[in-house]
């Protein structure tokens, strides 16, 4: 199915940073979709039939234990997209991807995109700068896990999520917020409430409005910092304007 000329395509900052020529190659075979909380988009050791570009959702990068327990190891909103395996020949993951804050995203087959991405041009650079940032998320969050207290890191997570979906209302349960940083619910209750007592945060009935996000940002680890800045460093450089590319 194809969108009109006025989908929002450019929310995502990667589809932004595409010259005319390329992004209109795509656009006939995008379709804007609604993602609802829970959904999974990409489901563990089966074929990846489509890459998502969120727009204002956010994804979750899930390893699911032989017991059923699951961790997030990673997320992503409107500054990246889901389904890295097909750029890198692998057409499955063992590792599930479902939306946590529900909305909109792009959508795109994975054979088209895969193809273009083979034809080089700015989408396989901005897409090789990804993957790397992927790679730097997924190492600090490694180390963030072992490293830092419970409070830092729901601090980090709340700014990404932020970041991911550009609003400071976040959509959010407990059992979630858990899931996220593999401790019980009571762990995160108890979190949520000292960061609300400081008035950083407001939590109620799952959803969270950040406050001052000042605050937050001084209370969070040095990870989020060092992920932001990466991300800033490889995509600031000036690609090629849609002027230049008609």
């Amino acid at each position: 199915m194809s969108i009109d000329r006025n989908a929002p395509l450019t929310q995502n900052h990667l589809l932004a940073k595409l010259p005319t020529d390329e992004l209109e190659h795509l656009r006939p075979y995008m379709e804007l979709v609604s993602l609802s909380r829970g959904q999974s988009i990409i489901v563990p050791n089966e074929a990846i039939e489509f890459v998502y570009f969120p727009v204002n959702s956010l994804l979750s990068l899930v390893t699911v234990m032989e017991d059923g327990s699951t961790v997030e190891s990673g997320c992503i909103g409107r500054e990246g997209m889901a389904g890295v395996p097909i750029f890198l020949d692998a057409s499955i993951t063992p590792m599930q991807t479902l939306a946590q804050i529900p909305g909109q995203a792009m959508r795109v087959k994975s054979q088209i995109i895969k193809e273009a991405f083979d034809r080089g041009g700015t989408l396989q650079k901005l897409l090789h700068r990804y993957i790397h940032t992927v790679m730097v998320f997924g190492s600090q969050s490694a180390a963030c896990n072992r490293l830092h207290y419970i409070e830092a890191r729901l601090c980090r997570w709340l700014l990404m999520s932020s970041d991911g979906i550009g609003s400071d209302s976040l959509s959010l349960t407990h059992e979630f917020l858990s899931t996220m940083l593999g401790i019980r619910r009571s762990g995160v209750s108890e979190t949520a409430r000292k960061l609300q007592s400081r008035g950083l945060i407001s939590y109620q009935r799952g959803q969270i409005q950040i406050l001052d996000r000042k605050s937050l940002e001084t209370t969070a680890c040095e990870c989020y910092g060092r992920v932001k800045a990466e991300y800033e460093r490889l995509f600031t450089e000036r690609f090629p304007s849609r002027e230049k590319a008609r």
